[in-house]
């Protein structure tokens, strides 16, 4: 039998998985692939080269691999989670969870990524997008946390509609 705090860690688990790979997946088709301004790791491959931007994209190609893989596994464990329960489970802290995890993505990027490591800026050849970046990450951390504040809890009775 499960608390309702093993099921709220639980929810906030596989919807902080889900939110950390897919926030990578969306960052990775948009920023690297469609608008080729974030390649991985144009910091150390010049991306305006011809083998500098075949790298570059081989790289996010296989970043984009490992998080949908981070994804799939944020799906497994919801699954296990709802699998065969009667409990309904609220939207909004779900989804709060998953706004949580892609801000953690996001925010680990900019600073860790962009400033740590070096391997890229969010504009190739220049720093100053950098500083929006982690300040809009930031807001999408925080917005996941007044979600998962504000819903009802992770689990609906008869009386939460």
């Amino acid at each position: 039998m499960s608390t309702a705090a093993g099921t709220r860690r639980r929810l906030v688990l596989a919807g902080g998985t889900i939110g950390f790979g897919f926030g990578a997946v969306i960052d990775t088709v948009v920023f690297h692939l469609t608008f080729q301004t974030h390649h991985l790791l144009s910091g150390y491959y010049d991306p305006y080269s011809l083998d500098g931007l075949r790298t570059n994209v081989m790289f996010d190609g296989l970043f984009l691999v490992a998080t949908l893989g981070i994804t799939l596994v944020g799906l497994g464990l919801l699954w296990r989670l709802v699998n065969g329960t009667a409990e309904r489970f609220s939207t909004r802290y779900l989804l709060g969870a998953i706004v949580v995890g892609a801000g953690v993505f996001n925010v680990y990027d900019g600073i860790v990524d962009h400033y740590v490591l070096d391997l890229h800026n969010v504009v190739h050849g220049t720093e100053a997008w950098n500083p929006p970046w982690v300040v809009v990450s930031v807001l999408l951390l925080v917005l996941g946390l007044v979600l998962l504040r504000t819903a009802d809890g992770p689990v609906l009775t008869a009386d939460t509609e």
